[in-house]
């Protein structure tokens, strides 16, 4: 389901225009606007959502939120296209203020190891999710891929949402996503951080099934400390007795 394409379908119908008539204006072709208005594409770039805007009259703010809620991964769609919502909310003086967060990974892919030209992490996702504006200032979000750091109730399961503030130095006790080099390659991992003498760092699981890591100073590459998350509920099962 497309919430964007579902929107464009009715703007176009509401105005008597063809998939050709639209294509034509769009500058594409008949077989594209379908994709988009029964969701079997990708939402468009925000240089085809403008066209869109321009040729509906819509409020082009609007249009690429809807199609960025369709572009997250399932499982926050949900979550992303209420944020969608709350941006409805304050374009109407509701008074929600909303930032964009990169998203680095979905679907259970593992957390990005490289960094980009800008020492960012590279996002594997291609994702980017609106937030309301909080105290704390979120840089990325990121997905938790296992279950490392499964094991308190300060930790994370799989799935949950993390969000992320860049970090200078390490501190002992933190909740961080570290980038780091470590036997000859570099790793991303959801760890908690202890400090031993000296440059020397231990990065702890919360799940005891999984190992600690042993650096140094010079291996760390970036951190990045976890400052909120959205926790994922699955339904429970049901017990069905005939």
């Amino acid at each position: 389901m497309s919430n964007f394409g579902d929107l464009v379908k009715r703007l176009r119908k509401e105005r008597n225009l063809t998939l050709e008539a639209v294509a034509k204006k769009i500058n594409s072709h008949k077989g594209y606007v379908s994709g988009i208005e029964n969701g079997k594409v990708n939402p468009p770039s925000v240089k085809i959502i403008r066209k869109f805007a321009k040729l509906f009259q819509q409020d082009e703010r609007r249009l690429v939120r809807m199609a960025w809620a369709d572009k997250a991964p399932a499982l926050i769609r949900d979550e992303a296209q209420r944020l969608v919502a709350l941006a409805e909310a304050e374009g109407s003086g509701g008074g929600v203020s909303l930032v964009r967060v990169p998203l680095l990974n979905a679907g259970g892919a593992p957390l990005p190891s490289e960094l980009g030209a800008d020492g960012r992490p590279k996002s594997s996702a291609g994702a980017v999710l609106l937030l309301p504006k909080g105290r704390a200032t979120v840089e990325l979000a990121a997905t938790v891929p296992d279950d490392a750091m499964d094991g308190s109730t300060d930790g994370f399961s799989r799935g949950d949402l993390v969000l992320l503030s860049r970090e200078e130095k390490l501190v002992n006790g933190a909740l961080v996503y570290i980038v780091f080099k470590a036997r000859q390659k570099s790793q991303g991992l959801l760890r908690q951080v202890l400090l031993e003498q000296g440059d020397n760092i231990v990065l702890q699981p919360l799940n005891k099934e999984y190992p600690l890591e042993f650096l140094t100073q010079d291996d760390v590459d970036c951190v990045y400390r976890v400052v909120g998350k959205m926790e994922v509920f699955e339904p429970a099962p049901v017990d069905v007795r005939v």
